[in-house]
């Protein structure tokens, strides 16, 4: 009992970060998102929470936990955790960290501490979640294709599993698109689960991330894929469900979305397919029903356009956006417009205008305008400025 005693004394006598507390709290074995809720709520900070007693801290977070306390310092686990990860090339962002994402801090028993193989950006908040079965028909796998790709092309990161199936399906179409892709496992980042998707987990990590709320070694048990599909469905704007069977894993996340707050959509399918069922499901309770990118957009909450715009402008300098040009637009980029795309994009070379005047030059309606100027905004031909106005980029 002195020997723990010393321990924790040490801890305390020490300059402990925070966030290595939060990242020994979350690795501890036996720790789940409802005992560091719990921790959380019990005590001021993750620091307060490690100098308790061991045996109060075992009735909370269980045996196993307090027993590794008993044997190593909180400062030791840290240092160890973090030597482990920085030589295998995983960076690791705690809630205390300011690139920590804002978006899981939002949802109920939020990790202490995520690892990331990658690089999670601010334009990642910007995310979509694109989920369904492992077993999908080629139908499934189009629409996840078709969506990921659409998505993808205008500046939205897709958000999935890497399972097999749809998951694979979304993350692929948004590398092939050059977009952005972030899959959470259910494992840890050590682990090669599943095996056989190598190379998918490459891409991802240089166009996006692979991240985990587990320690490095930690294997696939069947209890992990609840708690990464919260992750999933956190990390993203709204949930999209593309072929579910009635019990389906991707009518967890679909639930999760829903009690984190996010938006819920499903795509239809054939009448007689099982496949579809958990999606018919979802639609006949308010699922946002989705046969394009353009419904998932219309459907996200109307802040989303504004933050749109804000990191759009950042992304392209004002200096530059002088510069360029008409004739600097690809060939590949004019012919991707529909006419009514093209139409509002000509209206703009006669100088910026307002969303309103827009709608009344083209007799267009104000909503679908609206919808056509926030796609050509995230192409890259349009820009928001001061007063509501837009202008063109290109």
């Amino acid at each position: 009992m002195q020997r723990i005693a010393e321990k924790i004394s040490s801890w305390g006598q020490g300059i402990p970060e925070i966030s290595d507390a939060w990242l020994v709290l979350q690795t501890l074995p036996g720790m789940t998102p409802e005992r560091l809720h719990r921790l959380t709520e019990k005590y001021d900070d993750p620091i307060e929470a490690l100098r308790t007693p061991v045996e109060a801290l075992a009735r909370i977070a269980g045996k196993k936990a307090a027993e590794t306390l008993k044997h190593e310092t909180p400062i030791d686990l840290a240092h160890k955790i973090r030597t482990e990860a920085e030589k295998n090339g995983v960076h690791i962002l705690t809630r205390s960290d300011e690139k920590y994402p804002e978006q899981l801090k939002n949802i109920y028993a939020p990790p202490g501490a995520i690892f990331i193989k990658g690089e999670i950006q601010e334009r990642d908040s910007l995310g979509v979640a694109i989920v369904g079965m492992r077993t999908p028909s080629s139908y499934g796998r189009r629409a996840a294709q078709t969506l990921a790709s659409a998505l993808a092309e205008r500046g939205i990161t897709v958000v999935s599993g890497m399972a097999r199936g749809i998951d694979t399906e979304s993350h692929r179409a948004a590398i092939e698109a050059r977009g952005r892709t972030i899959a959470v496992l259910g494992c840890g980042l050590n682990i090669n689960y599943p095996s056989g998707q190598e190379e998918l987990r490459s891409d991802i990590v240089s166009q996006g991330a692979v991240i985990s709320e587990l320690p490095w070694n930690y294997p696939p048990r069947p209890e992990n894929f609840p708690r990464r599909n919260r992750l999933i469905s956190g990390l993203s704007l709204a949930t999209v469900v593309v072929e579910a069977a009635q019990r389906s894993g991707a009518l967890v996340t679909a639930r999760l979305a829903l009690e984190q707050g996010r938006e819920l959509m499903a795509v239809p399918g054939p009448i007689d397919s099982g496949r579809s069922a958990g999606c018919h499901r979802l639609l006949k309770e308010g699922a946002h029903l989705v046969e394009s990118a353009d419904d998932i957009l219309a459907a996200l909450p109307g802040y989303v356009m504004e933050k749109f715009s804000s990191l759009l402008n950042n992304s392209f300098p004002k200096s530059s956006q002088k510069k360029s040009t008409q004739t600097e637009m690809s060939s590949d980029l004019l012919a991707s417009l529909s006419p009514e795309e093209k139409m509002i994009s000509n209206h703009f070379d006669e100088g910026s205008n307002t969303i309103e005047n827009m709608a009344k030059k083209t007799e267009l309606k104000p909503e679908h305008v609206s919808q056509i100027i926030l796609n050509l905004e995230l192409r890259g031909f349009l820009r928001q400025t001061e007063g509501g106005l837009y202008e063109k980029i290109l």
